[in-house]
């Protein structure tokens, strides 16, 4: 299957498709990156609440962007 094959295919998916593959994509892209990794697992890691968000600010910065 080709890339042009593979774009016309994802222009039919629902919502919910779209963004499955969006996170799949993503997560391929930084699987291998070893600074991203130590990104996000400091970032889980954090244990200081001043830095977490609730679930409101976090919904609130999903719709901003």
């Amino acid at each position: 299957m080709s890339v042009e094959q593979i774009k016309k295919e994802i222009t039919v998916l629902t919502e919910p498709e779209l963004n499955e593959v969006t996170a799949f994509l993503f997560h391929l892209r930084h699987r291998h990156d070893e600074e991203y990794q130590r990104l996000v697992a400091s970032r889980l890691g954090d244990k200081n609440r001043s830095n977490w968000l609730t679930v409101e600010e976090f919904e609130r910065e999903l719709e901003s962007r």
